[in-house]
């Protein structure tokens, strides 16, 4: 059975082991490359190298913009150069071309003229255009080879590209600033209409510009208010009327029904719609009483819609005596459909 011995320290371990009498083995281990060792940054001293770098990069890319403006406000002016060249040749040519005219005319009318005083005076204008289209000529040419010669100087495609950019980022923005200039009057002018109450006139300016600022808040924020405000105008009315045609409904039920038909019942609120048609429909059936009319019915496709169609007598076809809310295609006296009639139900 084996001791078992007990080790308090790393030096009992050396001991036990005799570390001096092991073997020597190094030559037949191979030994791994040791792995790098991560030295560990500082967060802070990292993120303010970061910084500093950026900061010089910063200065860096500016100098370099300064530089690229300096280079591109030279290659500008070469080009400005060259176009006053071109412009010279251009202007001599035209020179050129009308000595040459007047010289023809001339030579002709010095050989045509009956009079020696009209040949002798067409002689000399013949000399000085003459002259005129030589010079020109000359100065033509000249123009000509300076504006080839720049022409090899220049990077002249690239110069006239970067022009054309240019003058588009130009014409772009003055584009924009006649449709801030458009959107900014019409907002001003809508809102003056809006406020005297005009509802009509400022959504038919708003749609003029809102086509073209599909994205601009200030439209939304002016149709949601006009579209509140307009509301509000038919909750008024409809109220309004709604009081009188119950005050005055009880002694006569027509003009209640007319002030009614007449409202505009779009969006009204579905309490107020409701309280809308149901005294509508109330006076409907006390004309149509009154009248002695048969059968009345409603016909209600929509929730505060509708229309009451009644028979004049048992064997007449029904038609309209009122409409709420169904459009001009709804008058009174009009006929009604077999559909319309299997849907409407009796008016109590």
């Amino acid at each position: 059975m084996s001791e078992t011995t007990m080790l308090k320290s790393f030096a009992e371990l050396a001991d036990a082991l005799d570390v001096m009498e092991l073997p020597d083995v190094t030559d037949e281990v191979t030994v791994e490359p040791a792995t790098p060792v991560v030295e560990l940054v500082d967060p802070l001293l990292d993120l303010e190298a970061l910084f500093a770098g950026l900061q010089q990069a910063g200065a860096t890319l500016a100098a370099i913009t300064r530089r690229d403006q300096e280079t591109r406000a030279l290659a500008r002016r070469d080009l400005e150069r060259h176009d006053a060249v071109v412009a010279e040749q251009r202007q001599a040519e035209e020179v050129q071309g009308r000595a040459r005219q007047i010289r023809q005319e001339a030579e002709s009318l010095a050989e045509q003229a009956f009079a020696e005083e009209a040949r002798a005076a067409a002689g000399r204008v013949f000399e000085i255009a003459l002259q005129a289209e030589t010079a020109a000529g000359r100065i033509a040419e000249q123009r000509r080879d300076d504006a080839e010669r720049l022409a090899g100087e220049l990077d002249l495609e690239r110069l006239l590209v970067e022009r054309l950019r240019a003058e588009a980022a130009e014409h772009a923005k003055a584009a924009e600033a006649e449709r801030a200039g458009r959107l900014a009057g019409a907002l001003a002018e809508a809102k003056s209409a809006l406020t005297a109450g005009r509802f009509e006139e400022a959504k038919a300016l708003l749609g003029t510009i809102a086509t073209e600022n599909p994205d601009s808040a200030e439209i939304a924020s002016l149709v949601e208010s006009m579209r509140r405000q307009e509301l509000l105008v038919k909750v008024n009315a409809a109220e309004e009327v709604l009081w009188l045609s119950r005050r005055e409904g009880r002694r006569d039920p027509a003009p209640a029904v007319e002030h009614l038909e007449a409202l505009d019942v779009d969006g009204l609120p579905d309490e107020l719609s409701r309280q809308v048609f149901g005294e509508w429909a109330r006076a409907c059936s006390r004309i149509c009483r009154e009248r002695g009319l048969f059968e009345p019915l409603r016909y209600a496709p929509d929730p505060g819609r509708g229309a009451v169609i009644a028979r004049g007598a048992p064997d007449d076809p029904y038609v309209v005596i009122s409409a709420l809310g169904l459009g001009p295609a709804w008058q009174k006296g009009s006929p009604v459909s077999e559909r319309e009639l299997r849907r409407a139900r009796p008016l109590r």
